[in-house]
């Protein structure tokens, strides 16, 4: 039991590492989908300062590793690599899905905009919601899989 609970931490702890790593890199890529989606219609403005991220956004990665990893646990390495190709497809088809609903949003709201083109400050974009969202709906099959695992294991019970 207690085997399980450190390597359950030790998974948590990889993930939330992930997530700090990542940071500037998903920031990056989150401002170059909100150019891309909508032809350059938002344009940035001002410094890409930030000091701490969103703590939500590296709990979530924490929490989505180590759900892939109770779901893996006694998997074959290609079982492994097909849940993790699918899980990162997901994260990032709702990633570029998010980003470019919020940046068509912006568009819209934006009433004194020059030709169509929204002015945004790097922070005005909220990178913590688009990823937490992404990553924590990224992990809703393999909660799937363990849902069914539990119901399959107390069926064998009865």
């Amino acid at each position: 039991m207690i085997k399980k609970v450190l390597i359950g931490i030790v998974f948590f702890i990889i993930g939330f590492g992930i997530a700090i790593f990542a940071e500037s890199f998903f920031r990056q890529l989150i401002q170059d989908l909100f150019q891309w989606t909508t032809n350059n219609g938002i344009q940035f403005g001002g410094k890409d300062i930030y000091l701490f991220g969103n703590p939500i956004y590296f709990i979530s990665f924490g929490f989505a590793l180590l759900i892939f990893s109770i779901v893996n646990k006694k998997e074959k390495i290609q079982k492994i690599l097909l849940h993790g190709m699918i899980m990162i497809i997901i994260f990032g088809i709702l990633l570029i899905g998010i980003s470019a609903l919020s940046a068509n949003l912006k568009i819209i709201e934006c009433t004194a905009c020059d030709d169509g083109i929204r002015r945004l400050g790097y922070n005005e974009i909220n990178y913590g919601l688009i990823l937490t969202i992404s990553v924590l709906l990224s992990s809703i099959p393999s909660m799937i899989i363990i849902k069914k695992r539990k119901k399959a294991s107390v069926q064998q019970h009865i």
